[in-house]
């Protein structure tokens, strides 16, 4: 029996290849801040950092967003619940 999506493994290649990207600029962002190479090397890697944030509904980490979500519906209704009185 199959446990993995084969439809879904390209998917997770493209995102495993930006968030490779992602770390990578984003240490050299850091090794070459002193330098003039730090301007075009940080708009690349806040290039990576932005597909991220756009791609994340489409992945695997959806369930963050949801969860998040879950979790505000969760306090706004908590929030607003008011319980039975008690009449005797």
């Amino acid at each position: 029996m199959a446990t993995a999506d084969p439809a879904q493994k390209e998917r997770d290649g493209s995102f495993i290849l930006v968030l490779v990207l992602t770390v990578v600029t984003g240490i050299l962002v850091l090794t070459l801040r002193e330098s003039a190479k730090m301007g075009p090397l940080l708009m690349i890697h806040l290039g990576f950092i932005l597909t991220l944030f756009l791609t994340l509904p489409y992945g695997k980490f959806v369930h963050g967003l949801r969860r998040t979500a879950a979790l505000i519906r969760h306090a706004r209704e908590s929030l607003s619940y008011v319980p039975p009185s008690e009449e005797s």
